[in-house]
Parts: C-alpha cells; sequence; structure tokens
C-alpha cells in the first residue's frame, strides 16, 4: 500500500503475469497468466491472443496490488504494452543477464557502455536492478509501430554492440552457446513477453526489489540487495521516482523516422490553411499589439498538451489539448485538482494555434486577456479512455505525470478531476525543508541571488483548499499558535501550495528577535495564544514556494519559483516575500550593520531539494554559530548552586553522537532558572556518548532530546567548540537533524 501510488503508475493499463509463492520463498512457486475464474469482478482485466486465450490480470488501482498480495503473488512482470495501445509497445527493453558469479561492478559497466551505443540511435535510456543479477535498459518509444517492428529495432540495435564486445556480451538465447559471455536479451520485445514490474518485490532472500535508478545513482552500486522491502518507499519518497518523466522522451523508432519526417512534412503542406476552428481566437485579438502568435498552418504530432499559469483579470491556470491541428482549451480558475476527490470547474474557452505551446510572456494592457503567462508544464498526453460525458487523459512531461478525467456538464462547462495518487501528497505529509552548508566569507556572484537570514522559527505553510497548516522543522504542528497566519484569502492568490519560509517578530525597529517567536511558540491555552499575538504580532518571510496549484515544482530553478512565489502572495498580508538581491558583500555589510543573523546565498537555477543539506544555499552568519545537542550538565557552585555549571554538547556524526564540548557562558540568572526547569523534565541517561570527559562523575547526563545554539571562536583539531557561548534553546529543532 505504501508504494502502491507508484508501482501502479508503472503497471497501470498493462497485462500482468504473475509469480506466486504460497509456501514462502523456500517452498514451491509458480508462474500463473491466467486470471483465476473466481477472481471478484471488479478486477480489471483483458484476453488476448488468437486462438488459446489468456485472460490476464490488470492492476489499474492499489485494491488490486493488495488482492495479489493476498494471493501470496511476490512479483509482477508486466507487458511492454498498455491500454489503449496493447498491440503497440511504448519501451524498447535491453535485458543484461550475466552469467552467475558475476561481480555487480562488471555488470554496471556493461550498462554504461550499452547504454552510450543505444543513445546513438537517438534513444534516452532509463536503468533498473532487476532485484535479481542484472538490469534493465529502457529506451522509450511512441507506442506507434508493431512488437514485430519493435523486436527488429532492438536488434538492429544490440548487434553491433555485441560484435564489437564479443569477447562479453552475446545474443545467444541457449545457456550452453554463452561461453560465460553476458546475455544481451532483446528477445523480450516480442510479443507477451514481459520483464519484472518496477518497483516489484522478488521472490529472493533479503527481498529486494527491482529498482528504478538514476544513472548516476547506479554507478557506485555494488549490491541490489540495498534496495529491498525495508528501504524502497523511503527513498522514493525522499528522491522521487527516477522513471517519473519516462514518457516524457518517448521517441519515433530509429528505423522509422526518416519516413516519419516525410509524413510530417506533408501534413505541415496540408492546404496552405490554419484551423478553421481558431476563427475565434484571432477576432479576439490585435496581432500587432499582441505578442501572442497568429493562427498560421502547422503540423503537431498530435498528442502535445501545455498548460499555461495566467494572470489576467483574476489568476487562472489554461489546460491545451492538441485537437484536431489545434489546442483545445480550458480555463481553470482554482488551479489542477491535486488529487482524487476534488473536482475543479473548467471552462471550454477558444482553440488557440499549436505554436502557442512555446508562448510565455506579458499580454499588453488593453489587450484581450491582458497579464502574465507562465508555461505551467508542457509535454506529450494520452487519451485513455472516452466517455458519454468526457474523456480521462495522462500527461506525460518533465513537469507533471498524472492522469485526469474531464467531465462535460453543460455547454462549454466542464469539471476536472485527478484520478491517480501521487506518491507523496505534498499538502498533507510532513515535509523536510531544504537545508544549506555554511560559508565563512560574504561573495558576490552573478548565478546567486541574496537576502536576509531571518531569525525566527523555520515553518513549512501548506495551503489546502483554503486551509492552512504550519508545520516546524521538527514537523510540530504549530497553526493554532499563529492566529494572525491562518488567513488563507486574504494572504494567497493560489487554492494549493506549499511555502518554504521563516515566522518572526519584530521589535520597533524592523529587527526579528528570536525570544519572542519561541514564547509564542510555547503556549498552548487560546487565551494565552491571543495576549502574546497581541504583544508580539508575528509576520512570515517567505522565501520558496515548493508546490502550487496541483503540481510540485521542485524541479524548476530558483529564479523561476520565486516568480511564482511573487506571484502567489498578496500584498500587506501577515505573509511577505524575502526580498532578493544580486549584491552580496554590501547585502552581509548592511546586516551585520543592523544586528542581523547574517544572509543566505542561493545559486539562482538551483532546484529544491527537501531534507537535503546542499551547497546551492549556504548561510553566512555574522558571528560563528551553530547547533548542537544537550547530553547533560555538570553540577553548579557558588552561585549556580541551586541550577547547573554547564551543559554537555554533542551533534550527530554517521547516526553516531560525538562529544564537541561544554557550554557554561552566556547565562544570566534568568537563563539558568529557565533552563534548568527545563532541564528537569528530561530523563536521565547512561552516558549517550563514547568519549568520557573528564567532568563525567559531576554529571547528568539525560535523553539526547534538547537542542540550544551557541555562539564560538574556532574549532579544536578534535572538532571542538572553542570558546562557545550560550546564546538559546531551539525547542524548533529535532536532535537527530543535529550533524
Amino acid at each position: 500500500m505504501r508504494i502502491a501510488p507508484t508501482l501502479v503508475k508503472h503497471v497501470k493499463g498493462r497485462p500482468l503475469s504473475l509469480v506466486r509463492f504460497p509456501d514462502g520463498i523456500d517452498g514451491e512457486s509458480f508462474f500463473q497468466k491466467n486470471r483465476p475464474d473466481w477472481a471478484p469482478s471488479w478486477i480489471d482485466h483483458v484476453a488476448l491472443g488468437d486462438e488459446d486465450k489468456v485472460d490476464y490480470v490488470i492492476a489499474n488501482e492499489e485494491a488490486t496490488l493488495v488482492w495479489l498480495a493476498n494471493l501470496a503473488c511476490i512479483e509482477c512482470h508486466q507487458m511492454h504494452s498498455r491500454q489503449p495501445h496493447l498491440d503497440k509497445p511504448d519501451y524498447i527493453v535491453f535485458d543484461i543477464d550475466p552469467p552467475p558469479k558475476t561481480p555487480f561492478k562488471k555488470v554496471v559497466e556493461i550498462a554504461f557502455e550499452l547504454k552510450a551505443h543505444i543513445e546513438t540511435y537517438g534513444y534516452h535510456t532509463f536503468v533498473k536492478t532487476t532485484g535479481g543479477k542484472g538490469v534493465h535498459i529502457v529506451a522509450p518509444i511512441e507506442a506507434k509501430w508493431s512488437f514485430d517492428r519493435i523486436h527488429e529495432a532492438a536488434v538492429a540495435v544490440a548487434k553491433p554492440f555485441v560484435e564489437s564486445h564479443s569477447s562479453i556480451a552475446t545474443l545467444h538465447v541457449k545457456k550452453d552457446l554463452r561461453q560465460g559471455k553476458t546475455f544481451i536479451d532483446i528477445h523480450r520485445n516480442r510479443t507477451y513477453q514481459t520483464i519484472v514490474s518496477p518497483y516489484s518485490a522478488r521472490g529472493y532472500p533479503g527481498a529486494p526489489v527491482s529498482m528504478p535508478l538514476h544513472w548516476e545513482e547506479l554507478l557506485p552500486l555494488t549490491d541490489q540487495l540495498v534496495f529491498n522491502i525495508n528501504t524502497t518507499v523511503d527513498k522514493v519518497i525522499q528522491d522521487g521516482d527516477a522513471w517519473e518523466t519516462m514518457g516524457a522522451y518517448a521517441v519515433a523508432l530509429h528505423t522509422e523516422r526518416k519516413q516519419a519526417a516525410v509524413r510530417k512534412r506533408k501534413n505541415a503542406k496540408g492546404n496552405g490553411e490554419p484551423a478553421e476552428s481558431l476563427t475565434e481566437y484571432a477576432r479576439k485579438r490585435s496581432f500587432d499589439k499582441t505578442p501572442e502568435p497568429p493562427p498560421a498552418p502547422d503540423a503537431g504530432p498530435g498528442d502535445s498538451f501545455v498548460i499555461h499559469r495566467h494572470h489576467a483579470s483574476r489568476l487562472h491556470y489554461d489546460v491545451r489539448l492538441e485537437t484536431n491541428g489545434a489546442l483545445r482549451s480550458y480555463a481553470v480558475p482554482r488551479g489542477l485538482p491535486p488529487r482524487p476527490g476534488i473536482k475543479r470547474m473548467a471552462v471550454n474557452t477558444e482553440d488557440h494555434p499549436l505554436s502557442y505551446r512555446e508562448f510565455e510572456g506579458v499580454i499588453p494592457k488593453g489587450q484581450y486577456g491582458a497579464g502574465n503567462m507562465w508555461i505551467f508544464a508542457r509535454g506529450k498526453y494520452e487519451i485513455t479512455k472516452e466517455k458519454k460525458d468526457g474523456f480521462y487523459f495522462r500527461t506525460k512531461s518533465r513537469e507533471l505525470n498524472a492522469e485526469y478525467r474531464m467531465i462535460h456538464t453543460k455547454e462549454k462547462d466542464w469539471l476536472m478531476e485527478r484520478v491517480d495518487t501521487a506518491q507523496v501528497d505534498w499538502l498533507r505529509d510532513p515535509i523536510e525543508p531544504m537545508l544549506a552548508q555554511v560559508r565563512a566569507e560574504p561573495f558576490d556572484s552573478e548565478d546567486y541571488l541574496f537576502e536576509v537570514k531571518w531569525d525566527g522559527i523555520r515553518a513549512m505553510i501548506s495551503l489546502d483548499e483554503g486551509e492552512i497548516t504550519i508545520r516546524s522543522r521538527s514537523q510540530r504542528v504549530v497553526t493554532k499558535q499563529f492566529p494572525e497566519l491562518q488567513k488563507a484569502a486574504e494572504s494567497f492568490r493560489a487554492t494549493s501550495a506549499l511555502f518554504d519560509g521563516e515566522i518572526v517578530c519584530l521589535d520597533e525597529n524592523g529587527r526579528p528577535i528570536f525570544e519572542y517567536a519561541v514564547r509564542r511558540l510555547q503556549q498552548s491555552s487560546e487565551g494565552a495564544i491571543a495576549r502574546m499575538a497581541a504583544k508580539h504580532p508575528a509576520v512570515c518571510y517567505l522565501f520558496d514556494c515548493i508546490y502550487l496549484d496541483g503540481r510540485p515544482i521542485t524541479s524548476e530553478p530558483l529564479w523561476r519559483r520565486r516568480e511564482w512565489l511573487a506571484d502567489s502572495v498578496r500584498k500587506n498580508g501577515a505573509y511577505r516575500v524575502s526580498e532578493v538581491v544580486n549584491e552580496g558583500v554590501l547585502l552581509f555589510k548592511a546586516a551585520s550593520q543592523m544586528g542581523l543573523e547574517g544572509i543566505m546565498a542561493k545559486e539562482r537555477n538551483s532546484q529544491y531539494t527537501p531534507g537535503r543539506r546542499s551547497d546551492h544555499w549556504m548561510k553566512i552568519k555574522s558571528h560563528r554559530t551553530t547547533e548542537g545537542v544537550v547530553l547533560g550538565y555538570t553540577k553548579g557552585e557558588g552561585d549556580r548552586g541551586p541550577y547547573f555549571g554547564a551543559l554537555q554538547l554533542g551533534r550527530y556524526e554517521n547516526d553516531r553522537l560525538r562529544y564537541i564540548g561544554k557550554v557554561g557562558g552566556g547565562f544570566d540568572q534568568r537563563g539558568l532558572r529557565d533552563v534548568h526547569a527545563i532541564l528537569k523534565k528530561l530523563k536521565p541517561a547512561n552516558r549517550p556518548i563514547k568519549e568520557k570527559p573528564l567532568d563525567d562523575s559531576q554529571t547528568t547526563w539525560l535523553e539526547p532530546e534538547l537542542v540550544c545554539e551557541v555562539r564560538y571562536s574556532s574549532l579544536t583539531k578534535d572538532g571542538n567548540l572553542r570558546e562557545p557561548v550560550f546564546l538559546r534553546l531551539r525547542p524548533d529543532l529535532v536532535a537527530k537533524n543535529v550533524h
């Protein structure tokens, strides 16, 4: 169930063969193609074959996978075609099958050589482990040719490779003829042949998984067992599906491209007239005043789409699907539906020319549709099902891979609904924020954007159908603590979004006071929350947007994400866009003079990587500060007798706590009292570090839960803090994240 949203995307519409293990992997197993005659009626299936038809199961929904699991089906093997084109494959597969006891490193070497060879034919390659001893290289193609044509093309590619690598590779099917060489199996491209499905478990010890990978992830891999039923889901949630964008790279067979080019040229000539449906489009526009493309004869592939984010008099999205030589267009005011069960109104507007797929810019004031027009997503689409009241379609692009239903209600009115489930629910799942590395000195660079490092509570703000949820960096939901940040309609020009920002409380000079924000965070009763909100009102500076109106935008460059962020935040509210400048040195100087914490430097073309610390983001502090996990406290003497002497600190290295010293400076009387009260609530524990400090016997060791921030002059050669000074506790941070 956890991997189902991603697994279903790959097997949906594909006939499956099953490997069942009714007595476990050490017992007898069997390969099954025919659907059992007692299968429930809701299981999708299809009969294929000429005379002796086989009735294959098709897993179009998560419930089918659960039903298969209950049959002790561990492995799913899929055909290379999917509905509605079951006679036309949508990829070529090259199965690298090494002889027994071949080191996996050798398999990887052959895979990279074969990859380079395949790509000389104009294909884009994807790779996955088999969960056994080999790998599969897959080249996506347009679903236009028969299995026989696909097999011929695969032979034409593989034969020259094997001839040039005759000492290590072979095309011989019979094992006794392979002579210890690696078998490049291209015969799997024949009719009714299968490969193990992406993300399917295998019936081998260790429960390995057939794992799609990025090529750079395959290079260092030495053992396929790294990817198993215990590790796969977390990796997919963290890194995404390596095969998600495969459909966007589908090309014509290399053996058919000349004929395809000739057909395209013939179609382009046509009768020299634009599509008749573009009359209304032309009537509404003055092409000497607007940069939009005029109607013109055009020949498209027949399956292209583009979605525009259009900020005209009102913000909306335009979904455009290529149909009969033009783009059939639907205006969707509230953005794409983010998940099943949510329907969006969609109004069928005038058709647009195919050249509108590349249009992006500003339509001048006074012209029809005046305002900003951004390309939100584009690629190929496929009608997956026709209905009396509409149709289903699947998008295949680098930005958006999802399936939707369009329901015709009356005249030009439609409803748009998403029918597939995403692996990650960006609006409701806890998403880890992207982290930055530390840099000592400020700098200037055209490749970076610079902004103030706000001193407050890091927060992820989810906007979901008008409801706001705020999570701190520790994933604690703190929405109720900040009532002034719950006004969605007054704050945002979006329906669904996930923002990254910093909640701050400002003094009379506009400087953030961290202690005020922490006090706000610590309130629980409605009365206390209201009093603190009146005394120390909060604002939230937003510096990134990672999900917007129906799709994650983490792969967009930072400058583009910031454009959409600025367009999504209304002015004069409690949410503000953190401004950026191009001069890092000057900004750092100004921030230091104002007593601010420092600045951030962010690579303008960088992607957003949730939960990862990256050098694409760098924090440059006006003082050297760091976080430490509070491991315990020493016995106090003199005035500190009733409290404590110093805090013992550590941080995690390779999942193990390492000692970094102790801090006793920086406490006033009130600070000693407040921190001591918190320390007394923590559970005593055995020393959580291997190192044994000199004052071990005078230390009360604690469960490593609390985090504090300290200022220091430098580090010793052992990595311990020199001259540390306590600054504050960080209740917004989780100890395990302090590295």
